[in-house]
């Protein structure tokens, strides 16, 4: 049947108008958590003194892992000595003010192989500290020391040795953190695994296709209290974006390699970790760039019981 032509040009009209709506829907949606990224900014408060708590490590033949109220903030494989005293911020650890647990685990070094030796170097020296200062404000030398250890002379042969302190903390921030996420060590360990191993899939196919918004949407509550940690409350602190662009834009594969889970934060945080090798403890998920390769760790909580796993940190 002919429709007439004024007929035939409004439904034209119509569909084209419920296109263009649509279109329009999808980019407002596509920009959501990206936008709310560059916003977190407005949200963050500073105060009198904004300190900013760093670990200091001066070492020679010891790599080591440092946990943070029980909680992987860096792990070092390499042997030899750091150039000076070296220093990395731990805010994002520090959810609130009270006492604070640390953890240093040293290892032997690595073999030709990339392998452990059987016992830590008797020649491994390490000092650590902890202390507190404001950026921009005061030099790094003026910052307040609250916390020291030493590892003593290493006289046994020992596949590990562990050193754990204490220390006070007094940040003017609050985070909620894991805080108030689910015992995952009482969950079947097997089903969890799979579910982890699923979200790190779902994640690392955003990284595979450039999905910005994707990643945006993932991490907006991890990067919202990074933000609030470090006192990020001007425009220009608000980088993520451009970032992880200009990362992916770089990048010419992504994989997501084999690894073992591991439970930290008392329980409460979860992620899969490369075992083994070079890149022991980095996380499973990787791009390729150039030569090089970018790692993208993901650290899971549960909120509620049969809640989805978000990422944390």
């Amino acid at each position: 049947m002919m429709l007439p032509k004024n007929k035939f040009l409004f439904l034209v009209l119509v569909t084209l108008g419920s296109c263009a709506q649509n279109t329009k829907n999808q980019e407002n949606m596509s920009a959501e958590y990206r936008d709310k990224i560059k916003n977190i900014y407005k949200e963050v408060k500073t105060y009198n003194y904004n300190p900013t708590y760093q670990f200091k490590y001066d070492k020679f033949n010891c790599p080591m892992e440092l946990y943070i109220n029980d909680v992987l903030v860096f792990y070092l494989g390499s042997g030899g000595k750091s150039t000076g005293e070296q220093n990395i911020d731990i805010p994002q650890y520090i959810l609130k003010s009270g006492t604070q647990s640390i953890r240093v685990k040293i290892y032997p070094l690595l073999d030709k192989n990339k392998n452990f030796e059987k016992f830590v170097s008797k020649s491994a020296l390490l000092t650590l500290r902890v202390v507190h200062g404001e950026y921009y404000k005061m030099k790094f030398e003026d910052f307040k020391e609250v916390f020291r250890m030493k590892l003593p002379k290493v006289e046994q042969e020992l596949p590990y040795i562990e050193l754990k302190g204490e220390f006070e903390a007094i940040v003017p921030y609050e985070l909620e953190g894991w805080r108030n996420g689910v015992d995952l060590s009482k969950e079947d360990s097997k089903k969890l695994e799979e579910e982890v191993l699923g979200r790190l899939k779902e994640i690392a196919s955003l990284y595979e296709n450039k999905d910005i918004e994707g990643l945006a949407r993932e991490h907006y509550k991890y990067l919202t209290e990074y933000y609030k940690s470090m006192y990020y409350n001007k425009k220009e602190d608000s980088k993520w974006e451009e970032e992880i662009q200009e990362a992916l834009d770089e990048s010419t594969k992504t994989e997501l390699l084999a690894g073992r889970m591991k439970i930290m934060g008392e329980g409460k945080i979860v992620t899969v970790l490369i075992e083994n090798g070079v890149f022991r403890n980095k996380s499973v998920i990787r791009t390729k760039v150039d030569k090089a390769y970018d790692f993208y760790p993901q650290y899971f909580y549960r909120p509620a019981p049969g809640a989805q796993l978000e990422v944390i940190r």
